[in-house]
């Protein structure tokens, strides 16, 4: 089965990057303020994912089995029907900012270090997705992730780490009682190769998600959840 790795990845934060982020100009306070946390934050950032795949054991009416992990969902159960791999992945901004974070007091400063953690994770994820194309050959395909997928519980995610054990520990990163990961600016999943059009945003009724990647879909919502 194929894996791709890339752990501590070369990147650089841009201007246009933090403006957009922080939603100001280059003159602006919050920008001034964020070049200098930028030298302090910039050695513990860690950018990093890994990805592998396996077969699936077994496709239910109410989710599917993947080396003995049940994962519950009507949706990825339905998602899935034709598929008999699939990708699991993990990507982070990396662990060590999380320290940072958590002890800086100034709610400006919190907010300046969490959003250059949520721009690195992006780097991680945009250069994962270039690496899906150019060293698996997949051009289009589908990301599904627990607690994204309305009936897929995020309690799940620690199935994920079950399955991607030996490897989440090389990019530092733990998974919490609560099924959250730490570093928070990580996320974890599967994806598969299919040239369907779908996001799972279109069927979150999540509203003002910074993340939103796609409109609310109401009558897609109702099919799936009836499925």
């Amino acid at each position: 089965m194929r894996e791709l790795k890339s752990i501590d990845i070369e990147h650089e934060i841009s201007k246009a990057e933090l403006l957009e982020r922080l939603h100001c100009d280059d003159d602006d306070e919050p920008y001034e303020r964020a070049l200098e946390l930028m030298k302090e934050a910039e050695p513990l950032l860690r950018p990093s994912y890994v990805v592998k795949e396996f077969a699936i054991d077994e496709i239910k009416h109410d989710g599917v089995v993947i080396e003995g992990n049940f994962f519950q969902s009507k949706i990825v159960a339905n998602k899935l029907k034709d598929q008999r791999n699939v990708f699991v992945y993990l990507a982070t901004c990396g662990r060590q900012i999380s320290s940072l974070i958590d002890s800086t007091e100034d709610t400006l400063d919190k907010y300046i270090l969490d959003q250059i953690a949520y721009i690195t994770y992006l780097h991680a994820m945009k250069e994962m997705s270039a690496r899906i194309e150019s060293d698996l050959g997949i051009l289009r395909y589908i990301m599904l992730c627990p607690g994204s997928v309305i009936d897929w519980s995020i309690i799940d995610v620690k199935k994920i780490f079950n399955l991607m054990d030996g490897m989440y520990q090389e990019i530092d990163v733990e998974i919490l009682s609560s099924g959250l990961i730490n570093p928070l600016k990580s996320i974890s999943g599967i994806f598969y190769p299919t040239d369907e059009e779908f996001d799972s945003c279109e069927i979150c009724m999540r509203a003002n998600c910074p993340s939103r990647k796609a409109e609310f879909d109401e009558d897609l919502h109702h099919s799936m959840v009836n499925l």
